[in-house]
């Protein structure tokens, strides 16, 4: 790219200590109504929107999993509402009510949404199905039927989470009032904790752990959901009917957005995140490095040019706050991540950032994909390492000296 050797407006931030993604037990039980009704994040209140909020099958769950229907969050003394977003009619087509052909097999057409929610979710589903011996097809598929593909108000921000998890995790925590069923079909209105997550993947990582160590009093309670203990995807979401969900038809719905959306393909095992001396993870897999740091020509360059497929992850080097997420004529869609240390990262063109101004980021956790916005002239990252949060060229380092240690 040709980046201007000029400086953007130096914006001073404060650094923020990486978190803990340590986890808590995975199983947790209903909460009455008399509990403390805090939450942990902080939120302004939004006017409620008459829309009802779509959710899974509308299915019977065990009690540490979110019950089928739910309702605005709420706070001891004080009611807060919040705006639930409106949903898109084909969103609601599949969720609720799957196309049915002519010999009563489910069906689902292609959905852009969607697509665009397994883009965001996809590779962190990816990593966590490797490390705990899952199939992240099926992970991804769950997450698209119990979260309305990311639009029900558990999963997203500041909650993120997908699979309606009960308690808390690491102490966070929303109140929701919920409709339970009795067993019987007779459903009654409490409230209820759900665990609220940093990002996906920590909501992915609980998710895994709540499969691989099962509910109290039996940890086999999933055991067929892993890949030891079944043969194909469709052996473990047939194991999952029953016991994440009641609706006798949930593994063909399962089944079926696998095959629509071919997310086999992130049950392909890849290697490992690039790791540097230095601590630095390198942002891209697959990737060639096409412009250097340092004096180009007439001009300096200011970061490291990584040329990739359009749409490639882009992960974090190191962990940190985010202090940027926006547009600029020159980088693009760009994120800058300011470290534990004090020093920052800018990634440029950005095809599309996942993070927002704030957040908090774990370091491999995927902030957006490689594009060409700005001024550039094909699909690539630039990357940029700063010693502090200036951004000026004084201050910047070679991003391959880190990254390579060369």
């Amino acid at each position: 790219s040709s980046e201007s050797s000029t400086t953007s407006n130096a914006e001073s931030s404060t650094t923020s200590s990486s978190e803990s993604s340590t986890t808590s037990n995975a199983e947790s039980s209903t909460t009455s109504s008399s509990e403390s009704s805090t939450i942990s994040s902080t939120e302004s209140s939004t006017t409620s929107s008459s829309t009802s909020e779509i959710t899974s099958s509308k299915v019977t769950k065990p009690n540490h999993i979110e019950s089928s229907k739910k309702e605005a969050p709420k706070t001891e003394g004080q009611t807060k509402t919040f705006s639930t977003p409106q949903q898109i009619e084909s969103t609601e087509s599949f969720q609720s009510q799957p196309i049915l052909s002519g010999n009563e097999e489910i069906h689902f057409d292609k959905n852009e949404s969607v697509e665009n929610f397994i883009m965001k979710i996809g590779e962190s589903a990816r990593k966590i199905g490797q490390k705990y011996d899952l199939y992240a097809s099926v992970m991804i598929a769950q997450a698209i039927l119990e979260s309305a593909s990311g639009q029900s108000q558990l999963a997203q921000a500041p909650n993120y989470n997908l699979f309606g998890i009960k308690g808390t995790y690491n102490g966070n925590f929303v109140i929701m009032v919920t409709n339970e069923d009795l067993g019987n079909g007779t459903l009654y209105t409490t409230q209820s904790k759900f665990r609220v997550y940093e990002n996906y993947e920590e909501s992915f990582e609980d998710y895994a752990k709540l499969l691989t160590k099962g509910i109290s009093g039996n940890k086999d309670f999933y055991a067929g959901a892993l890949k030891a203990n079944s043969k194909t995807y469709r052996e473990a979401t047939k194991f999952l009917t029953g016991r994440y969900a009641t609706d006798t038809q949930y593994y063909l719905k399962l089944n079926e957005l696998i095959k629509t959306y071919d997310l086999t393909n992130y049950d392909k095992e890849v290697k490992g995140p690039q790791m540097s001396k230095t601590g630095y993870q390198v942002p891209i897999h697959n990737y060639s490095i096409t412009s250097l740091f340092g004096n180009r020509g007439n001009e300096f360059h200011r970061g490291l040019d990584m040329a990739a497929t359009q749409g490639e992850p882009i992960h974090a080097v190191k962990a940190g706050k985010v202090v940027k997420a926006e547009f600029h004529y020159s980088w693009g869609n760009y994120v800058v991540i300011q470290h534990e240390d004090g020093s920052t990262a800018l990634y440029a063109h950005q095809q599309q950032y996942l993070v927002k101004t704030g957040d908090n980021v774990l370091q491999g956790q995927i902030i957006g994909y490689v594009g060409s916005t700005g001024n550039s002239t094909g699909p690539h990252l630039h990357l940029e390492i700063c010693k502090d949060s200036s951004l000026s060229q004084s201050m910047l380092v070679d991003p391959k000296t880190l990254l390579f240690g060369d």
